[in-house]
């Protein structure tokens, strides 16, 4: 029997390929020449997962860098992405402070040893995240709007000067309580806010007066109020005073202003200056936006004149008195969200990738947390990154949600995926895991449906979140990250997290191979989210001015205040493959009979998924594309209005002469427009005019699995993943017409022809997957594939239990192994005993069982039951490998024989028993700042541990 660890990544040895357990001439797999659809594309760094690296404090040494390094090369990871943060307690005298000499020494030891072991390298451009630090002075920090008020009446004078008083610097937080004092942040002194504007309004009549340049330089009004009652609207430039989250020695300090160019220039400037052009670089890396309350820049009236068209003082009154309600307020507040949204990416997004550009890095970018179009900012990174905690609702049966369970938000990733379809890039990242459980509380079986459900959105490119430089000196766990999944050698499950990395790494091979396969471009409606009052923010974090768009999605996507995301999240469920677009990405594209495309991209249909509000010039330019042959759907009715305030009566008899154009789709129907279509219909008319259009569904989706399908020169592959509470078995139709299908299992690594047929003029392919199972299936145009069919692990109904007589031995780990033991019956460790129960590592179970030679020579499979968390299996001294992800279930092949039959199966179980026990008799180390999701570890419940079973023999379908 082969074993599989005998292949390299990306496909079998020189001349042969896997196929269903068996290997065959690589000749042999197709007829028709082309590629051998049966090997994984080439793997490289890139289609290897990385992970984040922590560095606490730099207190790193050469050789433990190299050392790390190697575990990761070693455990299949690809690269790192080196981000400095904030120190641990005893540790000071080994700091390298963040961009000193001794830091760069650690970074090119680094670039260094990563080249020689073919891992790539990013890095975070600052310390901690956001841009900002010491060489940002209070001036150029992020800014918040500072706003007084005074009543006047006819005839009097204000007496007191205009001005405010400023907030306090903030108090010290979580690790900067810890640090020592002269490695605080620091807090300089916060200069007078400068005066942005001074407004007058009269009570009654709603009389404006603009009175900022009657303010002298000892910020005295020069003015007396005429008759009425006068209400004074003073607003001021201040600061947030928010520091770098998490920074690290050399690195803390104040957030920089992301609306100012030149503040952010500054910042770069910095960097740049310190770090050179240094090769071994990929790319510089922006962690989520977390600017909480930052609603202001010094420029902001001007800028706002710039962008908008109008002036911004005379609506101040009402855009900070936030009782007040009136289409006037609710315009003049979505144009600011917009401006705001627009400085971000004029002074930030673009800027960061020119810098990184001029010096032969690319920028990966996580645009989620942002004030601005998503979209925007995401198109504007080379390697647009998304972000999944991995804790979310999947019904797979027995995966263990998170601490804080929630749906997932496919629509929110799908927005990272769209800007890198659109321009034509290869690689799309994922924050992945990022907190999925408590603290060592999270199996390898739980990332797999993470990763799977990531992968059917378009993500490409894992980054695990992630991996803590632990200095070889310290103590078991090792020092780590406050907010981790913790993928590192001290978690006891590392000695297989090989089997996660080559998983994803066959199926990146894949997904990062050809061309995106999506061709339905459906209109993102960001005027509706800023016309709400929050603006789709969180306003009690947020403010009104500049809300964030948060990763989850929740308040601006799920739910979206048009239905986006039900017609949207529909589309996704009946297996239509598309893109979001802005209103900016958008206006790149031209229509044409085919579609519409932007030079990179070619899409079948635009879908507009009922946007109440639309600018006049994303309006023109459907009816442009429909003119020029192109089908455009708009779900639930034509806009009905346009957003914003400037030039609002011209601009909304352009908009109904536009859809003057569309009265015979108005109502509901097709109105030919050029040599296009324009169709108005309800959600359950979305299908046929898509179809209509040339756009292909994928009606696997209908059986509740996950499917992407990409293109390439021969066809289509398609990551197919059972997330679903149920198995899925039986003929379904592909969109591609295919003269055969094969059929590789990532998990397995097995290859093969899968059974494959036409009827109706379709494709058909016989799929069968339980839950928690995936297969990427290549559908050949022309090509034929001569090859052993696939094998599935299709249980037909026969078992076998193996049961009783279960020999125990704890091999290592800690804090002590206990000694072996007999048990009759499976039982979690934790019932065993109080060595038991506080053990963290590996035991391995052995059993005898007895076969007839008649039932050895059917075709089994091992199914594990319930296993936690990881096995190895070995059956009469052949290996078979690893059960690491839901179902826990191996083929036996040969395995078997007549008569008695030894099985051994190792058990690793998580660290999480390990360290409470730890916890509760103090030996856990505490010197760095943590944070726990749920208690303290002394408070957790202990978890269980070890092969639950039911063990049985399971016949599968040959």
């Amino acid at each position: 029997m082969l074993n599989r660890r005998q292949f390299i990544y990306g496909g079998a040895l020189t001349g042969l390929a896997v196929v269903g357990g068996m290997a065959v001439p690589a000749q042999a797999a197709t007829s028709g020449g082309g590629v051998n659809p049966l090997r994984w594309p080439a793997a490289d760094r890139e289609t290897r997962p990385w992970t984040r690296w922590w560095w606490l404090g730099s207190a790193v040494t050469e050789d433990g860098l190299a050392h790390e390094l190697d575990q990761l090369a070693d455990h299949g990871f690809g690269g790192v992405e080196i981000q400095p943060i904030y120190e641990a307690q005893g540790q000071e005298d080994r700091i390298r402070r963040y961009l000193s000499r001794e830091w760069f020494i650690a970074l090119d030891t680094t670039l260094r040893h990563a080249a020689d072991r073919d891992l790539g390298v990013d890095l975070t451009s600052g310390s901690g995240w956001t841009f900002g630090g010491p060489w940002i002075d209070v001036e150029q920090s992020a800014g918040r709007a500072l706003v007084e008020h005074w009543e006047l009446r006819g005839g009097q004078r204000l007496d007191d000067p205009v001005k405010t008083i400023h907030p306090p610097h903030p108090d010290l937080v979580d690790e900067e309580k810890l640090s020592r004092p002269d490695l605080r942040p620091p807090m300089a002194p916060i200069p007078e806010p400068e005066l942005a504007a001074l407004v007058a309004r009269e009570v009654d009549s709603g009389d404006t007066v603009d009175l900022t340049d009657r303010v002298d330089g000892d910020r005295r009004l020069d003015w007396t109020a005429p008759p009425g009652r006068w209400r004074l609207t003073g607003v001021f430039s201040g600061w947030v005073l928010k520091r770098v989250e998490r920074a690290g020695p050399g690195g803390k300090g104040l957030m920089a202003d992301y609306f100012d160019a030149s503040a952010i220039r500054r910042h770069l400037d910095h960097f740049g200056d310190a770090i050179g052009g240094r090769r071994g670089i990929r790319a510089l890396f922006h962690d989520s936006f977390e600017l909480e309350a930052t609603d202001w820049t010094p420029a902001a009236l001007d800028q706002f004149a710039r962008l908008r068209g109008y002036e911004l003082t005379p609506h101040l009154p009402e855009l900070f008195d936030q009782q007040a309600e009136s289409d006037t307020r609710t315009r003049v507040l979505s144009d600011v969200r917009e401006t705001f949204s627009d400085l971000f990416l004029e002074c930030f997004a673009r800027p960061f990738t020119e810098f990184s550009g001029d010096r032969n890095w690319l920028t990966r970018n996580q645009a989620h947390g942002s004030p601005a179009n998503l979209l925007d900012v995401y198109g504007a990174a080379d390697i647009p990154e998304t972000e999944y905690t991995g804790g979310e609702i999947i019904p797979v049966p027995g995966l263990r949600h998170g601490a804080e369970p929630r749906p997932p938000v496919p629509l929110v990733w799908r927005m990272a995926s769209s800007a890198a379809h659109l321009y034509g890039r290869k690689l799309v990242g994922a924050e992945t895991i990022t907190w999925r459980d408590e603290h060592y509380h999270v199996s390898l079986s739980q990332a797999k449906p993470a990763v799977d459900i990531l992968f059917a959105a378009g993500i490409n490119h894992i980054v695990f979140h992630g991996t803590t430089y632990s200095p070889q000196d310290a103590p078991w766990p090792g020092v780590n990250f406050y907010a981790a999944t913790q993928v590192r050698p001290a978690n006891p499950w590392w000695r297989y997290v090989s089997e996660l990395t080559e998983y994803i790494t066959r199926c990146q091979s894949i997904l990062q191979h050809g061309r995106h396969g999506n061709d339905v471009l459906v209109y993102w409606p960001q005027h509706d989210v800023w016309a709400t009052p929050t603006g789709g923010g969180m306003q009690e974090q947020d403010g009104e001015l500049a809300p964030d768009y948060h990763w989850e999605g929740s308040g601006w996507m799920y739910p979206h205040p048009s239905g986006a995301d039900e017609v949207v999240g529909g589309l996704e469920r009946r297996g239509w493959q598309f893109d979001w677009a802005s209103d900016r990405q958008l206006a790149e594209f031209r229509g044409s009979h085919s579609g519409v495309s932007n030079g990179q991209s070619r899409y079948a249909a635009v879908v507009v998924p009922g946007a109440e509000l639309m600018p006049v010039d994303t309006l023109a330019k459907l009816v442009e594309f429909a003119a020029a042959g192109a089908t455009v759907v708009f779900v639930g009715s034509l806009p009905s209005d346009v957003p914003g305030l400037a030039k609002l009566e011209e601009r909304r008899r352009t908009l109904r002469d536009l859809t003057g154009r569309l009265t015979g789709a108005a109502g509901g129907g097709t109105q030919r427009v050029g040599s296009g279509r324009v169709v108005v219909t309800g959600r359950d008319g979305v299908d046929e005019a898509l179809a209509a259009a040339g756009a292909v569904r994928e009606p696997l989706a209908d059986t509740g699995l996950h499917v992407l399908r990409r293109y390439h020169d021969e066809g289509a592959d398609y990551f197919v993943a059972n997330l679903t509470d149920g198995p899925v078995e039986g003929w379904h139709p592909v969109g591609t017409p295919a003269s055969s299908v094969a059929a590789l299992d990532p998990l397995r690594d097995e290859r093969g022809s899968a059974p494959h047929r036409h009827r109706g003029g379709e494709s058909q392919v016989h799929v069968s997957l339980a839950p928690g199972e995936s297969v990427v299936l290549r559908a050949l145009e022309r090509q034929r594939i001569s090859a052993p069919e696939y094998r599935t692990l299709t249980p037909t109904g026969r078992r076998h239990d193996v049961r009783g007589g279960w020999k125990v031995e704890f091999l290592d780990g800690g804090p002590e192994v206990p000694g072996p033991r007999t048990i009759d019956e499976l039982v979690s460790w934790t019932e065993l005993g109080a060595a038991e129960a506080a053990f963290s590592g590996t035991a391995r179970y052995t059993a005898t069982f007895r076969l007839a030679p008649e039932e050895a020579g059917r075709e089994w499979a091992l199914d594990l039951g319930t296993v936690r968390e990881t096995a190895r299996v070995t059956v009469n001294g052949a290996e078979l490998g690893v059960a690491w992800a839901i179902p826990f279930r191996l083929p036996l092949d040969d395995a078997l024989r007549p008569g008695d039959n030894v099985l051994e199966i190792e058990v690793t179980n998580l660290a999480a028993n390990r360290v409470r026990a730890m916890a509760r008799n103090g030996t856990l180390p505490d010197n760095y700042y943590m944070s726990w999701r749920t208690t303290p570890p002394a408070e957790w419940d202990v978890q269980p541990s070890g092969l639950l079973g039911p063990v049985r023999l399971v016949e599968v379908d040959r």
